[in-house]
């Protein structure tokens, strides 16, 4: 099997390809590979202390080095034995599309990685964060199923109207920053704008619940007792700050509970309180608990009305395993209560299984799509569960004419021109010909608008944001063509990363550093008097060579970068703390 970026973006299903970009490797700086170090050394130096087993062990598994930033390829590799995958992705992807590359076992990953500036903390997405963090934990295979399961079951969550204007919001914001033209009067009213969707959403969808589950598990997640804990969650596992903060007393810890999807989370400050699994299987009784209150489980009328909210493509499936994809315009009840017609409006697509059905898809049914639904007036056996025989016993034969009436009212009047059958049922009954009218007598399908093709199903057995066979029918808006403008460094900088290079393949040579390559490498950084990181390297490489009287000159120099700027101060002393205790 071929584990080329080319190989695996072919293998992941179509409508999700437009998210994903190549990794260039060659694009890391010598720099960046050192943040990579830094980073991950210091966080491993803690972490061996606190993180769950699962984490240090999943590190090798997943193809996850101490010494340089993962090759998507080589990750791959690996990933496979445990039957996932990775890739990269660039921009924001909608919640709805992340949660499905989930659903798939898929990995997402950003190519970025944070600027030395923002060496512990980056509020974007960077590669620490999604490899350093999310990877290395699916090598448990009870955890790998519960982030598959909340992938699966976040795909098929409802979204609120406000959910994806806020999401187009963020999208638009993130275009207008990427774009070099942009003016600081756009990229202010994109944010205004993001800020008023915010502030308005004020009743959490169903997708905001599980969001919020997904929040403190999968990125804050703690698992053990309230009083005895390691930590799982990437977001905590990424961030020697956030790992730490955990551990205080400060900090509630709570056992985790389906209650927990009730309680919200802000990005921009410290966790007041944390949840506490009790164990990875603990996590996926939490989730199926939470997943028998959504719609694609409970179906029912109050699931068709909260998808037509939603005001985007939803999927109704019936009891005969129809599916219907489009935007709900109307969901109509007799007078018992129970679901009488549908109508979608736009684009529409039939299904069985997420499977479309040949002739049903978004192109034959462009304008929209209506019927009624329900039992017949007629009793008997259920539409759905008669053979073509059965049918034509009932009266129901292909070229007669045939009025059909249900129970609510609704009648269809024309000449059968055909069956849809899938997994034994009868899915739909089409019609040439055909008047549709309502209980009070008012036509709702005239013969003049062309074929009606009739839903044949007595209940909404499940209900969901999307569409059922989302490679026939992409809901996902296309992702955009404005692009940042390539990152350009002077000469300056580009002159310090070939001493990083050279600085690392002297670290890499060990005792073998020849001295005098160790003091031409200290000698140029005189021209880079703030480069901390570069001389803590250095250092590194001078002690594995003996170089005693180097040794002590780059201390000296740390200690004073240090001393006049006391944040770096706290990145050197780190570093000097896991310098001297190596784990790796």
């Amino acid at each position: 099997m071929s584990f080329s970026q080319d190989a695996i973006i072919a293998s992941i299903p179509s409508h999700l390809r437009q998210f994903v970009v190549h990794q260039h490797y060659d694009e890391y700086t010598p720099q960046d590979q050192a943040v990579w170090r830094y980073i991950m050394r210091r966080n491993l130096d803690f972490l061996s202390q606190v993180a769950h087993p699962a984490y240090l062990t999943g590190l090798e598994k997943t193809g996850i080095s101490l010494d340089a930033i993962p090759d998507i390829e080589d990750m791959n590799r690996r990933l496979s034995k445990i039957g996932w995958k990775a890739v990269v992705v660039d921009g924001f992807v909608p919640p709805a599309a992340f949660m499905e590359f989930q659903a798939h076992k898929i990995l997402v990953i950003s190519a970025e990685i944070r600027n030395i500036k923002n060496l512990l903390y980056t509020p974007a997405p960077d590669i620490v964060h999604e490899a350093a963090g999310h990877a290395p934990i699916i090598a448990d295979e009870t955890y790998a199923s519960y982030l598959q399961k909340i992938g699966e079951y976040g795909a098929k969550s409802v979204f609120s109207k406000l959910d994806y204007e806020i999401y187009e919001a963020i999208r638009q914001l993130s275009i207008i920053k990427e774009y070099p033209d942009a003016t600081p009067a756009e990229i202010e009213s994109a944010e205004r704008e993001l800020e008023a969707k915010v502030a308005a959403n004020t009743v959490p969808s169903e997708s905001a619940y599980l969001a919020r589950l997904h929040w403190w598990t999968v990125e804050y997640g703690l698992i053990g007792r309230p009083d005895d804990f390691k930590i799982f969650g990437a977001g905590i596992l990424s961030s020697v700050g956030e790992s730490k903060a955990c551990l205080s007393p400060e900090v509630r810890k709570i056992p985790l509970s389906v209650k927990t999807a009730e309680v919200d989370y802000d990005i921009t400050r410290m966790q007041p309180q944390l949840f506490v699994a009790a164990s990875f299987q603990h996590l996926l009784d939490v989730l199926e608990e939470f997943a028998d209150t959504m719609c694609f489980r409970r179906g029912g009328l109050e699931s068709v009305r909260q998808v037509m909210a939603s005001e985007n493509v939803a999927t109704i499936e019936l009891d005969s395993g129809l599916q219907i994809s489009g935007v709900i315009t109307e969901a109509l009840t007799d007078n018992q209560g129970n679901l009488a017609f549908i109508r979608t409006a736009g684009p529409t697509a039939m299904a069985f299984g997420d499977t479309e059905l040949d002739g049903h898809g978004i192109e034959w049914h462009k304008d929209g799509f209506s019927s009624p639904v329900g039992e017949l007036r007629s009793g008997g056996k259920q539409l759905h569960s008669c053979s073509p025989d059965e049918l034509a016993g009932a009266g129901i034969r292909e070229g007669e004419h045939v009025c059909l009436t249900f129970t609510s009212g609704y009648t269809a009047e024309g000449v059968v021109s055909g069956y849809t059958y899938g997994g034994g049922n009868l899915l739909l009954i089409s019609f040439s010909e055909c008047t549709v009218t309502s209980p009070d007598g008012d036509v709702v399908y005239n013969p003049a608008w062309g074929p009606f093709d009739m839903a044949v199903g007595t209940r909404v057995v499940s209900a969901y944001s999307g569409s059922a066979d989302k490679e026939k029918f992409n809901v996902y808006p296309p992702k955009s063509e404005k692009k940042a403008i390539k990152v350009t460094y002077t000469a300056h900088q580009k002159a310090l990363f070939a001493i990083y290079a050279d600085i690392d393949a002297l670290r890499r040579a060990g005792t073998n550093a020849a001295p005098e390559k160790l003091d031409e490498a200290y000698s140029a950084l005189q021209q880079h008097p703030d480069a901390w990181l570069a001389r803590l390297e250095l250092l590194e490489a001078s002690r594995n060579a003996g170089a005693v009287e180097l040794r002590d000159k780059l201390e000296r120099e740390l200690a004073s970068i240090g001393s006049a700027n006391p944040e770096i101060g706290e990145l050197i002393d780190s570093g000097l703390a896991f310098l001297a205790n190596p784990s790796d």
